[in-house]
This record gives structure tokens, sequence and C-alpha cells, in this order.
């Protein structure tokens, strides 16, 4: 039986999370140079910044469950990391939905008008607030507001924007294509739910670990997808 509170088991399973999305920062930021010439990619840049930021927030997550201190430091670097993150996510879904169409294009400004509210919250509320003895808020509940709103948005939105790209590509390029697609809105579907609605242990398993594990099968199903897109290079 696994201690998933055993600290040595969180370190392995943060460090699976962040290096996930992380390597999935590279690898879009690598192949997107590759493939600038296709328009739909250049919104990628959205989901490599998610990449990065949420990758860095999971890394940050490490000193808070080893007990360092200040423990206030780390958690204000990890709801800025991961609010900014979810940010991003939203706003390479609701790019590649608007995409192409004048009337839709207003929506590329929500991510950025709801990470500023987000910032108002904090700045209103206060870390004394937050960490101060008394009636005050909780770290806690301000990690599950951002989650519950902008983190299941966002990969609510990205997970209807695969969808959507995978019908597209199905009629362009062919079933193979669109089924790399369906694949990655699946899987953001699943973090929608794991990393946005679930906050508590699922078969006694806690919610991390399941980030954890679609965090890898996100990287993968990105991939797959530059790699549909490979260009040969001649001498």
């Amino acid at each position: 039986m696994i201690d998933w509170n055993d600290p040595q088991v969180k370190l392995v399973v943060y460090l699976i999370y962040g290096t996930s999305f992380i390597i999935m920062f590279f690898a879009i930021m690598v192949w997107r140079n590759r493939v600038s010439h296709i328009e739909l990619m250049n919104d990628f840049k959205y989901l490599a910044a998610f990449g990065l930021l949420h990758g860095l927030a999971e890394y940050s997550d490490i000193p808070r469950f080893l007990a360092w201190q200040p423990a206030w430091a780390y958690d204000l670097v990890k709801l800025i990391l991961v609010s900014s993150s979810f940010a991003a996510l939203l706003a390479f879904g609701l790019s590649v939905i608007s995409a192409g169409i004048e009337e839709r294009r207003w929506m590329r400004g929500i991510p950025y008008g709801a990470i500023a509210m987000y910032f108002w919250l904090l700045a209103f509320v206060g870390l004394d607030t937050i960490y101060g003895e008394g009636k005050g808020i909780s770290y806690a509940l301000v990690d599950l507001a951002q989650r519950h709103s902008l983190g299941f948005l966002g990969a609510f939105t990205t997970s209807y924007a695969f969808l959507e790209l995978s019908g597209k590509m199905n009629a362009v390029i062919g079933t193979k294509a669109a089924r790399r697609f369906m694949y990655a809105g699946i899987c953001f579907a699943l973090y929608a739910v794991f990393g946005g609605i679930i906050i508590a242990p699922v078969l006694g398993i806690p919610p991390v670990v399941y980030r954890s594990a679609i965090a890898l099968l996100i990287t993968i199903a990105v991939i797959r997808i530059f790699h549909m897109f490979k260009v040969k290079h001649t001498e």
C-alpha cells in the first residue's frame, strides 16, 4: 500500500506533474518554429505558456509540503503561477475557438479580464486575511476559487477546442489526425474534472496523483500532434 502522505512519494508525484508540463513547453517551442507556416499552430504559444507556468507551479509545491519556511511566500508564488497558467490555458482555448470568426474575437480578452480580477481579489483580501488569525479566509479556499473558475473553464474550453479541431482535421487531413486531436481533447476534459472540480481523494488516491498522470498524457498527446506536422529538411 502506497503512503500518499510520505514526503518522498509526494516529491515523485509533483516532479512527474511539473516535469511533464515543462517538457510540453519545450516541445511546443521547438516544434512551433518548424511549423510556423501553419497559422493554427500560432495559438499554441498560449498552451506553451500554460505548460511552463503550471510546471513551475508544481515545483513550487515541493518546498510547501516539505514544510520549508516562510510558508506564505511559497503559497503566494503557487497562487500566482497557477492562476496565470489557467488564464493562459483559457486564452489558448478561446483563441482556437474564435480563429477566423470576427464575431468571436472579443472572447480573446476574457482571460486577461479574469486574471486581473483574480489578482485584484488577492490584493483586496490580502495575505494578512488569508494567513491571519481569526475569521480570515484560508489559502485552501483561495486556491479552490481559482480551480473552480479559471482552472475548470480553461481546461474545459481547451478540451472543446481540441474536439472542434478534431472534426475539422477529419474533414481536411483524415481520421488519423482527427484521433490525435480528439485524444488531446479527452485528456483536457479529464483535467477539467480532476484539476478544476475534484479536490477530495478518489478511491483513496489524492487528486494530484490523477493530475500528474493526466499531465503526462496531455504532454504525449500534444507532442504527437506536432509530430504529425513534421517538416522534412532537404540538403
